[in-house]
């Protein structure tokens, strides 16, 4: 097995601080939406040799040390009014966990990247409801995940309804996930690990699901269980399609291998026989307004075909910095409530729930002071996701509202990196566990504990 150097990681480790640091020059109306570095903090949780940042195993968990804050005697999640059954259609998916998956798809911003917070709300539910595995998984990312180590041969190429336009399919197919990927050339591969660091149910997958787009050439893809060769599959479809393979026992490896022009691969799921899957979907630079470039017939097949029990949006980040009046934001408002409608339409068998930003410093002076608009953007996405009869999670009121994201960079360790923007994992692992915690409040009402 080859193994890395102590001067490789050296030097891989500085040449990303120094990257870093250049970005922190540039003045913020220059800086690229969809460039946006980690802290950090951030990067340090991918670094095998870093014990401290160890993501714990199931039965060990922090959730006992959280205390989750009420309003008004009422949970972290706001139910639009009058709405006395709050996740009754996720309540009522999950009777059926014990034969099928249940999908729990989880869209974000940068504060999600990597399989932050997601990874612990994954933990919480496939404890009570059964299920394993990292879920859909894109087939070169962008940013490492905590959960596997996706290793890509052959030239990727990465499109996505957000970000830059020159980054866009001009079939506007992006999949489930709102991005896809096409090699170019005859060839190209994708391995998928477990990572040895994570929760214990990453490692137990025995299903995989792969999502593909319309092509009309013969594409040859062969698939790997640990090191053998398990299936080969022929595809040519003009219409999107899935392939699953099911593997006789727990894989910590699959891999994949391509012969033949590429089609859009739109992700693969990798997951349990049944249970519960959540699906880290992060979007860097996004603001949460770019489902609609998706076209319309096509992702709602893609939501029906996952027939996901939840939807979760979490977003406003992005948008944030940008704000000059209480107009703009109330714009993005307007226009965030037709991207749950969106999904409201795909999937009215489903629950939504979105989740508020945080909160965001930037510097005055010498003094970091929250973004002027934080509170603001949190009260449209409110009020946008109960006009849609969708839940809210609220993220600001969670960290202490105004100012807290300086408090969060203070602590011991710290919760918040120094861009005073992003979380560190110990303070995505607080957040997650605080939304895992009141989401699995709300199902047990439903199931009478």
């Amino acid at each position: 097995m080859n193994r890395q150097s102590p001067w490789m990681t050296f030097a891989f480790v500085a040449s990303l601080l120094v990257l870093l640091a250049a970005s922190s020059l540039w003045p913020e109306s220059m800086r690229p939406a969809s460039l946006k570095w980690p802290s950090r903090d951030w990067i340090s949780a991918f670094l095998p040799q870093d014990q401290d940042l160890r993501v714990l195993p199931e039965q060990d968990s922090s959730a006992a040390e959280l205390s989750l804050p009420s309003k008004g005697g009422k949970g972290l999640i706001e139910f639009p009014e009058g709405d006395s059954l709050g996740f009754a259609k996720f309540s009522r998916a999950l009777q059926g966990a014990g034969n099928k998956v249940i999908r729990v798809l989880h869209y974000g911003d940068s504060q999600i990247e990597g399989d932050r917070i997601s990874a612990d709300l994954r933990e919480t539910l496939q404890k009570r409801y059964g299920g394993s595995g990292p879920g859909l998984q894109g087939m070169d990312p962008f940013v490492p995940m905590a959960s596997v180590d996706h290793r890509a041969s052959g030239n990727w190429r990465r499109f996505a309804c957000f970000g830059r336009p020159s980054d866009r399919e001009p079939s506007s197919l992006y999949g489930l996930r709102g991005i896809a990927h096409r090699y170019e050339g005859s060839s190209a591969s994708v391995e998928f690990r477990a990572r040895s660091y994570g929760y214990d149910r990453v490692r137990k997958a025995q299903k995989l699901t792969l999502f593909l787009g319309p092509f009309e050439s013969p594409t040859e893809v062969k698939v790997y269980f640990e090191d053998s060769l398990a299936h080969i599959r022929y595809y040519s479809a003009v219409d999107p399609s899935t392939m699953e393979f099911m593997a006789s026992k727990p894989m910590s490896r699959v891999r994949l291998e391509m012969n033949g022009e590429s089609p859009l691969w739109y992700g693969a799921a990798w997951d349990g026989a049944q249970g519960v899957a959540v699906d880290n979907v992060s979007m860097r630079g996004a603001d949460g307004l770019g489902f609609k470039r998706i076209e319309r017939t096509h992702f709602s097949q893609s939501l029906i075909q996952a027939g996901p029990g939840l939807v979760i949006l979490q977003f406003g980040g992005n948008a944030v910095p940008y704000f000059k009046s209480a107009g703009e934001v109330e714009r993005y408002g307007r226009a965030f409530a037709a991207q749950i409608q969106f999904f409201r339409r795909a999937l009215p068998e489903a629950d939504i729930l979105v989740v508020g930003p945080s909160d965001m410093a930037h510097k005055v002076g010498t003094d970091w002071e929250t973004y002027p608009y934080v509170g603001k953007v949190r009260d449209v996405l409110r009020e946008a996701a109960h006009s849609q009869g969708a839940a809210f999670f609220d993220v600001f009121a969670f960290m202490g509202g105004a100012g807290s994201m300086a408090d969060w960079t203070q602590r011991n360790p710290p919760l918040a990196g120094a861009d005073r923007i992003h979380f560190t994992p110990n303070g995505a692992r607080k957040v997650g566990t605080a939304l895992a915690q009141a989401l699995d409040q709300e199902l047990q009402r439903h199931n009478g504990q």
